[in-house]
């Protein structure tokens, strides 16, 4: 019987500690650092989007962002609605609040999910594709309010 890890696996783990790939650990934690970042400013722009609906990103790679007012889910506008848009329209995949949250909430259809693992220039390209999609999703929100 063994109780243990195998010695190979064990030696492998050592191996995280060594100068060289904390030293890489560091370079990747440092990439997400900026991206997170460069999300995080590309949100606080868009003025329609409250920064108290922002989640803390300090753990994982993401960023959750709820849509507050801009939505209307009596028309399917919530945010399934509005990655499925942005990546038709835009080829920005951000993942809606539906694949994480409580299916008995509404929740779900009011956030989303942004990753910051693709790095810096992914991010900013994402982000000012959002910023282009923005203004078209307003008008589809605000067209389906004022409909009766």
């Amino acid at each position: 019987m063994f109780i243990n890890a195998p010695t190979i696996s064990q030696t492998g783990a050592m191996a995280c500690w060594d100068d060289d790939t904390l030293t890489e650990l560091e370079s990747h934690v440092e990439v997400y650092g900026r991206a997170r970042e460069v999300i995080l400013a590309a949100l606080s722009s868009i003025p329609e989007i409250d920064p108290k609906n922002i989640a803390p990103a300090d753990g994982g790679f993401y960023v959750y962002v709820d849509l507050g007012s801009n939505i209307h889910i009596q028309s399917g506008l919530g945010s399934e609605a509005f990655c499925s848009a942005l990546l038709e329209e835009e080829f920005v995949a951000f993942t809606p609040g539906t694949d994480f949250e409580d299916p008995e909430s509404d929740l779900g259809d009011r956030r989303f999910r942004i990753s910051y693992a693709g790095g810096v220039e992914t991010a900013s390209e994402a982000m000012e594709r959002l910023k282009v999609f923005w203004d078209r999703w307003l008008i589809k929100v605000a067209q389906a309010q004022a409909s009766p």
